[in-house]
């Protein structure tokens, strides 16, 4: 999680072709009673799954800080990108998503909080802050990864219970941080433990071209 103060659906149409004409010689005999212009099926994939609850939606990304900014809008807002599925996956409770503390200003951040019991806390973060500026802000505590394809950065932040892998996006990152708890550090969790698998199991609900 990079803390400020630490610095279409796709359509594919299929299109029946018209019957026309005899059967010619080597030709299979044509039913003629078929329509010389057969109707075009139209065959949509379902859309992203977005969850629509009110409380979940994202702030405006319009005011005085952004307009005067050069630096693009977050697209992908992990509180209504990431289905359930998904986050329970992770081990994390689906039904305990909550947003987080969204920050909208030069520097954007779109979040949203799981938890997993009372042992750690999933924090989800999507900015348009470069992998680059993430690596400068860090750097010593940076390891370089690749996650589904995607550059990303893991890192502690300086956080001694905390653990963030950062995948690059279009704008900027998608961010991963595991907080341990007081009760998961008494039963040895430690906030790396499986982040990777974490990431890579949450890394496609960036999206293609997002």
């Amino acid at each position: 999680m990079f803390d400020i103060r630490r610095f279409a659906p796709v359509s594919m149409v299929l299109i029946a072709a018209s019957l026309s004409g005899c059967a010619g010689e080597n030709e299979p005999d044509v039913d003629k009673s078929a329509s010389a212009s057969a109707p075009v099926t139209t065959i949509t994939a379902p859309p992203r799954p977005t969850l629509t609850a009110a409380n979940l939606q994202p702030p405006s990304q319009d005011n005085s800080y952004t307009r005067s900014s050069n630096r693009p809008k977050v697209v992908v807002d992990p509180c209504t990108w990431v289905d359930d599925a998904a986050v329970q996956k992770t081990g994390f409770d689906s039904q305990s998503r909550r947003r987080g503390k969204d920050m909208i200003a030069e520097y954007s951040f779109l979040a949203c909080n799981f938890k997993k019991g009372t042992d750690a806390t999933l924090v989800l973060e999507s900015s348009n802050v470069s992998l680059d500026e993430v690596r400068t802000k860090y750097v010593g505590d940076i390891e370089d990864l690749i996650v589904n394809g995607r550059p990303a950065v893991k890192s502690t932040k300086g956080d001694p219970d905390g653990c963030s892998i950062d995948i690059q996006t279009a704008v900027g990152y998608f961010g991963i941080t595991v907080r341990v708890n007081t009760s998961g550090r008494t039963r040895g969790i430690g906030p790396c433990d499986g982040i990777l698998d974490v990431a890579a199991e949450l890394e496609p609900s960036i999206g293609t071209g997002n």
